[in-house]
């Protein structure tokens, strides 16, 4: 068991039966890689327009999701992509701010 998953393995419902699923462990690294990526440019960015989209964007750009897509989700990887890049940007642009 990663350690990334030691919280989940700790929130099962059930001992004796594994009922959540853990992630991979390049989707941490990818998400870990794309709030770096936010908190790197947010002191540039914060007081303009479009924050999220510009967020968004730029861990589009830079982040590494290739492995999606060689997985067997060519035809989704797009939009599977595009929804990690807009919770993470949605999640850590709150955290941010406080």
């Amino acid at each position: 068991m990663l350690s990334t998953n030691a919280l989940i393995y700790f929130k099962e419902y059930k001992d004796d039966e594994q009922s959540l699923i853990c992630p991979s462990e390049r989707i941490v690294e990818n998400v870990s890689a794309s709030v770096t990526v936010l908190d790197g440019m947010m002191a540039e960015i914060a007081q303009t327009y479009s924050v999220e989209e510009k967020t968004t964007a730029a861990i589009k750009n830079t982040i590494d999701f290739g492995w999606i897509h060689s997985y067997g989700c060519s035809l989704h990887h797009q939009e599977i992509v595009g929804g990690i890049a807009r919770s993470v940007t949605r999640i850590s642009i709150h955290w941010w701010c406080k």
